[in-house]
């Protein structure tokens, strides 16, 4: 899949790439998890410091997105004593409580009504999601994704 990836998001054609497309898909695929600019979710890594005009680091992040997962951003299932199961990353955590990052919101989590607790090897991140896309989008994401600075939106 990289390789098939590598000779789709060559040069050539990322000069061709619409940015400004490539900024409503991120915010479409994207933000509900990642920052890019001060823009976006946080139950994910920001991106806005990553190493993201290396198109190798790109595509192994988005392809195998479990190869390799900080344990800041495992995805970490509580089951509380009262029946509910929540999913997410750990924002905070003491002796006492536990601060679980979920999509859009923070829950704090008594230690004490915590039943049980698993830690996933696997990103959240769902894999495939470049083979969801058709080229030009795959394209326009990437160069966003590359840019140094934010851009408008179409």
């Amino acid at each position: 899949a990289i390789a098939k990836y590598k000779k789709l998001l060559t040069p050539e054609r990322l000069t061709r790439a619409d940015v400004h497309k490539g900024r409503q898909m991120f915010q479409a695929v994207c933000a509900s998890c990642h920052t890019l600019y001060g823009e976006g979710g946080e139950l994910a890594p920001d991106l806005t410091g990553s190493n993201r005009a290396d198109i190798d680091y790109i595509l192994l992040n988005m392809i195998d997105p479990s190869a390799d997962i900080p344990d800041a951003y495992k995805l970490v299932t509580l089951q509380t004593s009262d029946g509910q199961s929540l999913a997410g990353t750990i924002a905070q955590e003491d002796d006492q409580r536990v601060v679980i990052r979920l999509v859009g919101q923070t829950q704090t989590v008594l230690k004490s009504d915590i039943a049980g607790r698993q830690t996933s090897d696997l990103s959240m991140m769902p894999e495939g999601l470049l083979t969801a896309l058709p080229d030009n989008m795959v394209l326009d994401l990437v160069k966003y994704l590359q840019t140094k600075k934010q851009v408008a939106l179409p």
